[in-house]
C-alpha cells in the first residue's frame, strides 16, 4: 500500500494558510481505495475499503451514514455506476468490492476516469456530497498515480489512500 498523497493531520494544514489565500482550505478527510485490474477477463475490480476524518455537514446528533457511489465515466459519459451500503461515523469501513466491465482497447490509452461520491445521507443532493476522488484520465495527479500503478500491475491489488476534494472541481 501507498500513500498517493499523504494528508497532514496538523491544524495548520487543516485550515489553510491563512496569508495565502482569503478562503480556508478545508480537510474533507481521506479514503482509502484498492484498484486491480483484472487483465483476462477485461475489467477492473475497484474496492472501497474505508475512510478516515470524515467530516459532519449537519448538528444532528448521531454518527451519521456515509455512502460512496462509484461512477466510471468514459469520454466524461457515465457508462457504469455502483454504491456502497451505508456505514456510519467518521472511520467509515466499508470493505466493499465492485467489479467493472472495461470497453475495448488499451486501458492505459481510453479515456476511463473512476469517481468516487463519498456521501452523508442517502439523497443523491449537492448539500449531502462530502467530496470526491478522481482516479484516472483526467483526474488529479494522485488518482492519475494510482490509474498508472493498477495499469502497471495487472493481477496485483494496488491500494492507496487518496484526499477527498471540494465538490466544485
Amino acid at each position: 500500500m501507498f500513500r498517493c498523497n499523504a494528508p497532514s493531520q496538523s491544524s495548520q494544514d487543516a485550515v489553510g494558510d491563512i496569508g495565502a489565500s482569503a478562503c480556508p482550505v478545508r480537510f474533507l478527510g481521506q479514503i482509502l481505495i484498492l484498484l486491480q485490474y483484472q487483465t483476462l477477463a477485461h475489467r477492473m475490480k475497484v474496492m472501497v475499503r474505508k475512510a478516515e476524518n470524515l467530516p459532519k455537514l449537519t448538528r444532528m446528533p448521531g454518527a451519521p451514514d456515509h455512502y460512496v457511489v462509484i461512477n466510471l465515466r468514459q469520454d466524461g459519459k457515465v457508462i457504469s455506476t455502483k454504491e456502497t451500503k451505508g456505514a456510519s461515523g467518521a472511520n467509515a469501513v466499508w470493505n466493499a468490492p465492485f467489479l467493472f466491465d472495461l470497453p475495448a482497447g488499451d486501458i492505459s490509452q481510453l479515456p476511463l476516469l473512476l469517481e468516487l461520491v463519498v456521501m452523508q445521507g442517502r439523497l443523491y443532493t449537492k448539500s449531502c456530497i462530502l467530496g470526491r476522488v478522481l482516479i484516472g484520465y483526467g483526474g488529479l495527479e494522485a488518482g492519475n498515480q494510482h490509474w498508472s500503478e493498477m495499469c502497471s500491475r495487472a493481477q496485483v491489488e494496488t491500494a492507496c489512500w487518496h484526499e477527498l476534494q471540494p465538490n466544485a472541481l
